[in-house]
């Protein structure tokens, strides 16, 4: 691989890459098509991994063959075509931005929500009953990290890189010597060849991983099932002998509390031989949607087939196109939608979110209207409707809005987090830190909701608590832009001049037209009587954002007092009156008395 891939280069001058991530031995990038105009997941190996098992190469070509042969299935992550690039194979997948199953396990996301953990595996089952239709004879790495999150809460499984390996003999010989893949294991025994994720297989999984059939994959899903009620494994082992021994042995602890409804069905599917488990994800289906039905009151949905509704495939890549800022590619998906189906909610909220990340928050605000006629129990439209009231400056409405997005589900953090946004802009730093507080106890991985509250603490005057706010924002997320500008600026104001300016070039390395770190940059060697330097700052971010009138203020102030250029100045005043400056006014006329004086 190139060692001059990084964020932004363009792989043949096609493909645009927005992130890396590195496992064990493979890569995956996230990648914008600038030809098709559509957002992918290029997954290969890396290189020493092709250098030391030449047929590890005709393995990764199989496994994308098998998945791509999957076709559509909402529950699916799709595979959509192989490309040979510089020598080695790359998989390209539909890219789904909300991460994986791991991060919702151990929060209150699902071990307070029964009804979620059920709906997650209804969908992994429609999942797993579409891929087995289809010729997949076992997955053999059913785990979390194999199972994506879609933004609105649909569960695709990836991965199927066992599914083909070890149904065909010839690939076998890929696996040879191979230490493990990214968490798998690789077990010689005297039956034959174990292989995938200890935690998670199957008793005989360990003993022979090529003759094992889908009960080994309800086997592991039970180990998730649990997982997701529990936010913990049932068997903890060191090492994949010591799993091995369990998985063997010794029995699943019992479900307690508001899952003891679950009990029969993880018992049942870690049973310690294939014979008494369910015999296939069907049978397993339907009795977690007669549990789901009995808990809720309501109908489980229906099985969902093979091929996905095309409106909803155009809303599935509106929302890859949105996380890598196709803000404008995002919106003509949702409206192709719309004009497949005009009554499809899910569109109309996903086009009131484009709507509202274009500056159109009128618009916005209708098309949310339009989603709730459709689907009043819409939790994104609701979501959506109580952002635009914001940000058309209805905050009192907007924190009542968000109200009723949490009485359809108190367990919403995006909830609670706009909550706090709400707050802040009303001025009530206070309810805002709670609400915060809310969405971190529901989802401790919410950076944003750090930085934030951050941002609270720092209007109350607690520098030091605003900055351990934002170490934590950048301990989850160093790419963070807001962050690094808000601890930079609180740094400042402490005193501490070189951390701060280290803080603004971080926020510039991610985003070097970022016009508000520009801006603070400028105040700080303004503030240290570095006036050349102070200048050239306001410059750039007048030159990334030209409505910014504060940063034509500045510079004109700087100008007209320490440059003593008053038709320059006078041009900045004008321009910061312009967009809104008020005290520019003065200047303005200041500058006309300098240059009528003799």
């Amino acid at each position: 691989m190139p060692a001059d891939w990084k964020i932004g280069s363009r792989i043949k001058n096609r493909w645009e890459i927005h992130g890396i991530k590195r496992g064990g031995m493979g890569v995956v990038y996230i990648v914008y098509d600038h030809e098709w105009k559509e957002a992918f997941a290029a997954k290969t190996f890396q290189d020493e991994v092709f250098a030391r098992n030449p047929a590890t190469a005709n393995w990764f070509t199989q496994e994308a063959l098998t998945w791509i042969n999957l076709d559509l299935h909402q529950n699916i992550t799709q595979a959509r075509f192989v490309e040979n690039i510089e020598g080695k194979p790359f998989l390209f997948l539909e890219y789904v931005s909300g991460g994986d199953l791991s991060r919702w396990i151990g929060t209150p996301r699902l071990t307070e929500d029964l009804p979620q953990v059920l709906r997650f595996a209804i969908q992994f089952c429609d999942g797993m009953i579409h891929a087995t239709a289809k010729g997949v004879k076992a997955h053999r790495d059913i785990k979390p990290q194999n199972c994506l999150v879609t933004e609105d809460g649909t569960l695709k499984i990836t991965d199927f890189g066992l599914a083909k390996a070890f149904d065909d003999s010839e690939l076998q010989p890929a696996f040879a010597g191979m230490p493990g893949i990214a968490g798998l294991i690789i077990l010689q025994s005297q039956t034959g060849m174990g292989a995938g994720t200890p935690p998670y297989m199957a008793p005989e999984q360990f003993l022979d991983a090529k003759h094992v059939d889908v009960r080994a994959d309800i086997y592991s899903f039970g180990i998730m099932l649990y997982l997701m009620a529990t936010g913990q494994l049932p068997f903890v082992g060191r090492t994949g002998e010591d799993f091995a021994l369990l998985h063997m042995r010794a029995a699943a602890p019992s479900l307690i509390g508001d899952f003891q409804s679950l009990n029969v069905i993880v018992q049942t599917c870690l049973a310690k031989t294939a014979g008494k488990r369910f015999q296939d994800f069907s049978e397993l289906r339907n009795i977690l949607s007669t549990v789901f039905e009995r808990e809720t009151g309501k109908k489980a949905t229906d099985p969902v087939g093979g091929m996905t509704l095309s409106a909803l495939q155009w809303v599935a890549k509106g929302v890859s196109l949105r996380a890598l800022g196709r803000k404008d590619e995002q919106l003509q998906c949702y409206e192709k939608a719309l004009s497949m189906n005009p009554a499809l909610a899910l569109a109309w909220a996903n086009k009131s979110g484009a709507l509202l990340e274009l500056g159109r928050a009128q618009e916005a605000l209708n098309c949310a209207s339009r989603a709730l006629k459709h689907d009043p129990w819409l939790e994104s439209a609701w979501f959506n409707k109580a952002l635009s009231l914001s940000a058309v400056g209805r905050h009192e409405e907007a924190a009542d809005c968000f109200d009723d997005v949490l009485i359809h589900n108190p367990r919403s953090d995006g909830a609670w987090y706009s909550k706090g946004c709400a707050f802040g802009e009303l001025g009530n730093q206070a309810e805002a830190i709670k609400c915060y507080e809310q969405a971190l106890r529901l989802n401790p991985l919410m950076d944003a909701a750090w930085n934030n509250m951050g941002e609270a603490w720092h209007k109350l005057d607690h520098p030091s608590r605003a900055v351990e706010c934002y170490d934590k924002a950048l301990t989850l997320n160093q790419r963070n832009a807001d962050a690094w500008l808000n601890k930079g600026a609180t740094l400042g104001e402490l005193g501490q001049v070189q951390e701060e300016f280290y803080c603004y070039e971080r926020a510039l390395a991610i985003n070097p037209a970022d016009a508000e770190v520009w801006h603070s940059k400028g105040v700080s060697f303004e503030e240290m009587g570095k006036l050349e330097d102070a200048l050239a700052c306001y410059g750039k971010a007048i030159e990334f954002q030209p409505e910014l009138g504060k940063s034509w203020f500045k510079k004109g102030l700087l100008l007209f007092n320490k440059f003593h250029d008053y038709e320059g100045a006078l041009t900045c005043f004008h321009r910061a009156v312009a967009r809104g400056v008020p005290q520019a006014q003065v200047s303005v006329i200041q500058c006309l008395a300098k240059l009528a004086s003799p």
